[in-house]
């Protein structure tokens, strides 16, 4: 059974969630390229080519600071014409309007550019002794401790700051206005600088392997989640093999220094997998093992960069044309290699937010084509912004959303007993919205665990798949939840009730508990008027059960 919910409040929830999350540009995240970008493939919202002005970027943040500019940066180089010498002139007007500036480089580096400060700024060079790697990070925080929280900046991304990279390499700069992003990395900066006073601390200071793990790494901007990592503590070579696990369709990846296999071994399963993968790599990376483990298998797909200078970016793209399937970017200064994970100081930023991924697709894109390398296509011409299925009085019901929907032929359920063979199960035609609400209710017999993909068909026989959502349709089914959407009530129920004590939680898609109880009947009724148009999980704690996702109308 096939219908369209046309409810009044359900559209303006879903036109909520769009505008938050899937397709308008989170006013609290920006990120600028220093090559042409792609903008055919824009989502929405076209990535920003800054044509030779990023210095000017960084120096315009410096501006702004009303209290503190924290710097770590791996080389600063210029001379007093340098097109960043602006960036030592803003630090210096900065110092005389009485913001308190503390700069952290790297002790092996020229940075020639440190020359051009006004010598009260404060600064520290990391070790050079042999058992160190190098501070290789590449952030600024500005006006971290302000009671202004939006005042809080922080600048991250690929660049050094020198003619060459800021201009001529590619590179990204990403900037998040958020106090607690802000916030890990200022404390990141204070373990290396021995605290939180304007002088370093010498006999605190610790860099490398000598820092501590980080306090917290999950973080919610507007929205948006958003993992940081610190090198070597934090793991993140496991946190991007994690990152590359997720993808449900597409991968794109650029990176300078690439030589641990384990992330090409892994990006290499995602292409077995089925998935469409491309990348380039630098030139500097091609005698090592992950360019003979990926090049046979991408064959044109990869692209060596051979130019003049570098392509000094580190990021993959996960997912960027699938706004339903977790698209996220990953960058930063992290690259990938042992160093990169084990022994440098480096910093990896996890953007879960599909417009953005869009954008670094958008770049990756322009940056492939420029390359010698095929031209990404167009974006395919509708938006899955959620698909999911739930048991209702025993039968499967499935919803989904779309949003920029265009030129469209068909929507197709494809139903499976193993996750892998699918029949269609039902057939939809598109409305003439550009956004919409579908329904299906499955009452054909099912399997113990039947599994459910979504075909999406445009107009030109080209079609794209969901990710795959499964139900268990058996007797043994264990828990049902009704309604969903959900307006202020929502009903939990076990198929089989118990006398034990159950507990239930509602959180947020970050995590955060917002509602809970505990139930000994095998029947729970939230009270759900306190919670927000969005889309939100239901959690049995240790039952081993997994989370069923719902929408609150």
């Amino acid at each position: 059974m096939m219908r369209i919910v046309k409810s009044a409040m359900l559209f303006v929830c879903l036109q909520m969630l769009i505008t938050n999350r899937a397709f308008a540009q989170n006013p609290f995240i920006k990120c600028y390229f220093n090559h042409p970008v792609n903008t055919s493939i824009s989502s929405g919202v076209d990535a920003i080519y800054l044509n030779g002005t990023f210095a000017d970027t960084v120096a315009a943040y410096i501006n702004r600071a009303k209290y503190t500019v924290d710097i770590a940066i791996y080389n600063f180089t210029s001379g007093s014409s340098s097109l960043v010498a602006t960036i030592a002139t803003a630090a210096n007007n900065a110092y005389l309007r009485g913001v308190i500036l503390r700069w952290i480089y790297n002790g092996s580096s020229t940075n020639s550019g440190l020359s051009l400060l006004n010598p009260n700024i404060r600064t520290l060079a990391s070790p050079t002794t042999s058992g160190y790697g190098i501070m290789h990070d590449k952030f600024m925080v500005i006006d971290v401790n302000s009671t202004t929280p939006l005042d809080a900046i922080l600048m991250t991304g690929s660049t050094n700051w020198s003619t060459t990279q800021t201009k001529y390499d590619y590179n990204n700069i990403v900037v998040v206005q958020d106090q607690p992003v802000a916030l890990a990395y200022y404390n990141e900066f204070n373990k290396m600088w021995g605290g939180t006073d304007s002088i370093p601390n010498m006999a605190n200071a610790a860099f490398g392997n000598y820092k501590t793990p980080s306090a917290a790494s999950a973080f919610v901007v507007n929205g948006t989640p958003i993992e940081v990592y610190f090198s070597p503590k934090d793991d993140p070579d496991t946190h991007l093999k994690s990152a590359i696990a997720t993808a449900d369709n597409e991968l794109f990846f650029g990176i300078y220094t690439f030589t641990d296999n384990t992330v090409a071994n892994a990006i290499k399963a995602r292409y077995n997998s089925g998935l469409s993968v491309k990348g380039i790599i630098d030139q500097f990376s091609h005698t090592y093992s992950p360019f003979n483990t990926l090049s046979p298998v991408l064959g044109t797909n990869m692209i060596e960069y051979a130019g003049n200078y570098l392509y000094h970016n580190k990021m993959i793209v996960i997912d960027g044309l699938h706004a339903s399937s977790d698209p996220q970017v990953l960058t930063g200064s992290y690259n990938w290699s042992y160093s990169g994970a084990n022994s440098n100081d480096e910093n990896t930023l996890i953007i879960h937010d599909s417009t953005i991924a869009n954008q670094y697709l958008q770049s990756l894109c322009q940056d492939f084509a420029g390359l010698g390398g095929t031209p990404c296509t167009s974006i395919f011409p509708v938006q899955l912004v959620y698909f999911t299925v739930q048991m209702q009085l025993g039968k499967p019901v499935l919803q989904w959303a779309v949003a920029s929907q265009k030129n469209m032929l068909q929507y197709v359920i494809e139903k499976g007993a193993d996750g892998t063979h699918y029949t269609d199960a039902s057939v939809s035609q598109p409305t003439n919205s550009s956004s919409a609400t579908y329904h299906y209710k499955d009452t054909a017999k099912g399997y113990a665990t039947t599994y459910y993909r979504l075909r999406m068909v445009g107009s030109d026989g080209s079609y794209t798949h969901s990710k795959t959502i499964s139900v268990k349709t058996s007797d043994q089914q264990e828990l049902q939840l009704y309604p969903n959407p959900v307006g202020n009530r929502l009903v939990v129920q076990w198929k089989q009730p118990t006398r034990a004590a159950q507990r239930l939680q509602i959180t947020d898609m970050a995590g955060k508990v917002l509602l809970q109880q505990t139930t000994y009947t095998g029947l729970a009724d939230f009270n759900t008027t306190t919670l927000s148009c969005g889309t939100y999980l239901l959690l049995t704690p240790g039952t081993g059960l997994p989370a069923i996702r719902f929408v609150k109308q």
